[in-house]
Order: C-alpha cells, then structure tokens, then sequence
C-alpha cells in the first residue's frame, strides 16, 4: 500500500475509533450530571499504536461483515422448479 493510502487509511481508522468511543461519553453524558470531555482524533492517535490501529481495522471491518451478514433460508415446496412457460 502506498504511504499516503496508508495514512489515509489509519486517520479513518482513528476517526472512526474516536467516534465510537465518544458515542458513549455523550450517552454517559446525557445520563449523568457530571460532564465527560469528549475525546479528540489527536488523542486517539497519541494513545494508540499504528501496529493497534491496523489490528482495530480488521476487527472494526469483521464486526461490520457479521452484522451485515444475511442467511437466507428459502422454504420447500413441492411446486416443481424451472417450469417452462408457454
């Protein structure tokens, strides 16, 4: 991957961990009296590794194919398949 994909692909990675993370400040936020601060991209970045980032990526991206995985189940019938239509 070149450099600047690279770099382009961790600060969404880092955008999107810092998001998530921040969903549950403000939803502690709303609950309680006491204000949280929200954390910031550059605080993200500060406290991670790029070797964690790129781990965070793939269980980011696992997590979103299992949630948008679809088993379709499709019922017997005895009405024969592929019928010619005349």
């Amino acid at each position: 991957m070149k450099s600047e994909n690279f770099e382009m692909a961790l600060d969404e990675v880092v955008w999107l961990l810092t998001l998530l993370a921040n969903q549950s400040i403000l939803i502690c936020n709303l609950q309680n009296k006491d204000k949280k601060p929200l954390l910031t991209e550059e605080t993200v970045e500060l406290l991670t590794s790029p070797l964690e980032l790129a781990d965070y990526k793939n269980a980011i991206m696992d997590a979103m194919f299992k949630g948008t995985k679809r088993n379709v189940e499709s019922e017997e019938t005895d009405a024969p398949k592929n019928v010619k239509v005349e």
